[in-house]
């Protein structure tokens, strides 16, 4: 995995398997979290991520959502895998007490942006809940535009040549 994506709040940090292994046992001694992290969210990638403990690093992977004003773990935001014809698709989720403050906004536009960089990547998509209205308005806040459903739940999409992302907005370390 390239490193860090650094957005203007937040550190996007790749989830290594030490720390995979700690939010799934709880494990919370050594490590500066927020009170409500982590999320049950995060504890299932977690364990994805410790079931495939022999897949090489990828940019594509898991990041953990870092407060860089405190150094605090707030949540979880990555791709769900390598992109695939020019798709590659995005997950995100914050701790109950990191919410409403645009931050799951912008580490998602922190991702939009990492993949802005990579030709490969046409169109970047993400999934909700279908009631889940707060999800929904990151992503629409992201430059995403509602494009049907998949499986019963709203599909959101956007697609790179088309939308402005400021791609200052970002660096990776």
């Amino acid at each position: 995995m390239s490193g860090e994506i650094v957005t203007e709040r937040l550190a996007l940090r790749p989830l290594t398997g030490d720390e995979a292994s700690a939010v799934v046992a709880g494990t919370r001694e050594g490590r500066t979290w927020a009170h409500d992290y982590p999320t049950e969210g995060d504890i299932v990638v977690s364990r994805l991520l410790l079931l495939a403990p022999d897949l090489p690093p990828t940019d594509f992977g898991t990041y953990q959502v870092v407060r860089r004003d405190t150094g605090i773990v707030v949540g979880g935001v990555g791709f769900k895998g390598s992109p695939r014809d020019g798709v590659v698709e995005v997950g995100y989720g914050l701790a109950p007490s990191a919410r409403g403050a645009g931050l799951a906004t912008e580490a998602v536009l922190g991702l939009v942006t990492f993949a802005r960089s990579r030709p490969e990547i046409a169109v970047v998509e993400a999934d909700t809940e279908p009631g889940n209205e707060a999800s929904q308005q990151v992503l629409v806040r992201a430059g995403f535009e509602l494009a049907g459903t998949r499986d019963g739940r709203p599909l959101f999409q956007l697609t790179l040549a088309d939308k402005g992302v400021d791609n200052g907005a970002m660096e990776q370390r």
